[in-house]
């Protein structure tokens, strides 16, 4: 096995997964000269804000698999996607084995086609046989975060993308500027109390997601949820900081 460590970063459109990918990328190798390779796997991506080393729109384009099966953009979309996962094996033994210590990897903003596709399983199915270092980062856009019904959700999803991917996930609020909840201490653990507190008094949903989040805690472990700004470079050391924690050998996050 390599010594390279995966991020998959996983998220709904809109949440400024490709954007966060660029300044982590810049704030790797500006702070502490750490190179990357930085993988775009949305074949349907008009614009991307960094470079990409491996770019699957040179293989694999939506626009043209849309003119050529007579699909919408979404079914074109999910065409693609699959002809990526039937050859998802060829396309990573061009960046498995990059000579770089972080491969930073692009999924579509339409995160349900990535999820529930078979590229998803198929794709940590083959980075686990190259790395035992694969983590996804799960990234959330702060403006959706306004109720506490919401920062619920979070944890929610985060746990269902870690159970569909089977491997660690590290939920991330990005563009915090927008933020409008600020005594959540971004530690899902700790903030199930704040959160259960909130949701007294909501009925059957309020209990019902309470009863969730417990069970969440429960299992989970100490996981943090970092507050970043992608735009603004704000939170990345932290960011690392986490992925380090689950990426070395001791996996301590408490």
């Amino acid at each position: 096995m390599n010594q390279n460590n995966f991020i998959v970063f996983v998220g709904p459109a809109g949440s400024g997964k490709s954007t966060l990918i660029y300044a982590y990328s810049k704030w790797l190798k500006d702070t502490i000269g750490i190179k990357t390779f930085k993988v775009n796997l949305d074949p349907a991506a008009d614009y991307i804000p960094y470079e990409p080393d491996f770019d699957i729109r040179c293989f694999v384009d939506a626009d043209k698999i849309a003119r050529e099966y007579g699909l919408g953009p979404n079914g074109a979309l999910v065409k693609a996607m699959d002809i990526i996962a039937e050859k998802i094996r060829d396309f990573m033994d061009i960046f498995v084995n990059a000579d770089v210590d972080f491969v930073l990897i692009d999924t579509p903003g339409q995160m349900e086609v990535f999820l529930f596709r078979d590229i998803a399983f198929k794709l940590i199915e083959w980075l686990k046989k190259v790395s035992r270092s694969i983590v996804s980062i799960f990234v959330i856009d702060a403006d959706v975060i306004k109720r506490y019904e919401d920062y619920a959700f979070l944890s929610i999803i985060s746990v269902a993308v870690q159970v569909r991917l089977g491997v660690d996930v590290i939920p991330v609020i990005n563009k915090i500027d927008l933020a409008s909840i600020d005594d959540l201490i971004g530690d899902i653990i700790s903030d199930v109390d704040i959160i259960g507190k909130k949701l007294k008094g909501l009925g059957v949903y309020g209990e019902m997601l309470e009863n969730i989040l417990n069970i969440i805690a429960l299992y989970s472990k100490a996981i943090r949820v970092p507050k970043v700004s992608a735009k603004n470079f704000i939170g990345l050391e932290e960011l690392h900081r986490i992925i380090h924690e689950i990426t070395c050998a001791c996996g301590d996050l408490s």
